[in-house]
């Protein structure tokens, strides 16, 4: 199943949405004075104030959401499907906490589903717009970096392994690398030499070197596997477990745990 950018859950992405989304609702909120407060006789500084309430359950909605999904996403990559749920939840929560702070506000007879109703037009079009911006920025930003890795790997660019302490222990070709595997406070790191698989012990964690291999074509695929996703050949499914087959005979077979399988299986 098709995934969102990856970036679209770093840091850069979680601020963006934090502030961006908020404010330009604020802001087209306040232009266009949609829940026309006119007709409650209320002034338009007592408009703004709870355009300003609205703004700040926004916020809150998001990092409630957002944060959360930020941790959940180094574990298991969501669906596109789900990024777009979530955004829908974000509206839905917004709205339910807008409408209700309204007609408690306003101390109006009407029902609450009718402000609810209001809310949920007015925020999904002050709200639709920042999320499409951002998703589209992101995945333009996802298509350059594909490309740059592509051209920088075309011309046979090495990767440095470096220990905890900084210092570089290990120098090899993307293309040669097969997989990385952890060994306690080690990674064992496989790789073709003159056709032979080779490894090195290299003390270091899968931690650290997340970035790394994500620049340079090593996806995770286990909790103590990473692989390279260009010699990936055939997923092989068991009665417990599923196995990543590399295009190197003689190569032990990779574990892929459920967590990561749909984003091995969307490369083949």
């Amino acid at each position: 199943m098709k995934q969102p950018p990856k970036n679209i859950f770093s840091l850069n992405a979680f601020w963006g949405h934090i502030i961006g989304i908020p404010l330009f609702a604020l802001g087209l909120l306040l232009l266009f004075c949609p829940f026309a407060f006119k007709s409650y006789d209320i002034a338009f500084g007592g408009y703004s104030f709870h355009i300003v309430m609205i703004f700040c359950i926004i916020l809150g909605v998001l990092l409630a959401t957002r944060l959360p999904m930020i941790f959940v996403s180094r574990k298991t990559m969501p669906t596109q499907r789900q990024y777009w749920f979530m955004c829908l939840f974000e509206v839905l929560f917004c709205s339910g906490f807008s409408a209700l702070y309204l007609w408690l506000s306003t101390h109006r007879t009407d029902a609450y589903f009718m402000f609810f109703g209001y809310s949920m037009v007015y925020l999904a079009m002050a709200m639709v717009a920042p999320y499409l911006i951002l998703y589209q920025h992101f995945t333009i930003l996802e298509k350059e970096e594909d490309i740059d890795n592509a051209g920088r790997l075309a011309f046979g660019e090495k990767i440095r392994f470096m220990d905890e302490r900084g210092n570089v222990r290990l120098i090899v070709a993307q293309a040669s690398i097969l997989y990385i595997q952890s060994d306690e406070n080690y990674l064992r790191i496989y790789y073709l030499d003159e056709g032979k698989i080779t490894s090195y012990l290299l003390r270091s964690s899968m931690k650290r070197i997340e970035d790394l291999c994500a620049k340079n074509g090593l996806i995770r695929c286990h909790r103590s596997y990473f692989v390279n996703k260009n010699r990936v050949e055939v997923l092989q499914k068991e009665k417990d477990f599923t196995y990543a087959i590399l295009d190197v005979p003689n190569t032990a077979r990779i574990p892929v745990s459920k967590n990561y399988y749909d984003q091995i299986a969307a490369i083949l």
